[in-house]
């Protein structure tokens, strides 16, 4: 039972996971052949490539990577539960405000949140960082690939 707390199998499961919900909700459209089942392929390739790597250190007895929880992994269990919180929290509220202010500040959020020293410095970098990466993202989605992507509904116009 210890050896399926191995950190690449259980990565790889995780991983067959999401490349399979994510297969279920591709289109049949030429477009999704273009980024998200390719993406898709990708994810399910690195899962198998994890979850034989995984067997095969059990096979030939090699140690293992297993994961053990410790008082200090309370910390990045917060981080990562926080983290879990402002995604969702930017999957709920992408369609009210549009893709790039939501994005915007779940971006910001994030970096400010893991901003460990939190100068005005840092606090304007955690900012400006998102702001720029925002721009840019725009620029090149909407400009160079012409990807569409959903308009705010409690905010029209202000995509």
């Amino acid at each position: 039972m210890q050896k399926l707390m191995d950190r690449d199998f259980l990565a790889g499961l995780v991983l067959f996971f999401i490349g399979l919900v994510s297969f279920a909700k591709a289109g049949a459209d030429v477009m999704d052949w273009a980024f998200p089942l390719l993406a898709t392929y990708f994810i399910l390739f690195a899962a198998t490539v994890l979850v034989v790597r995984a067997i095969y250190a059990v096979v030939a007895e090699r140690a293992t990577d297993i994961i053990r929880f410790g008082a200090e992994d309370r910390t990045v269990s917060l981080d990562v539960f926080t983290f879990l919180v402002i995604a969702l929290v930017f999957l709920l509220v992408m369609y009210g405000l549009g893709f790039w202010l939501s994005s915007f500040l779940m971006l910001s959020l994030a970096s400010i949140y893991m901003t460990q020293n939190r100068t005005f410095y840092n606090v304007a970098l955690a900012i400006g960082v998102p702001l720029a990466t925002c721009i840019v993202a725009y620029v090149v989605f909407q400009h160079v690939f012409y990807v569409p992507l959903p308009d705010g509904a409690w905010l029209p116009g202000a995509d």
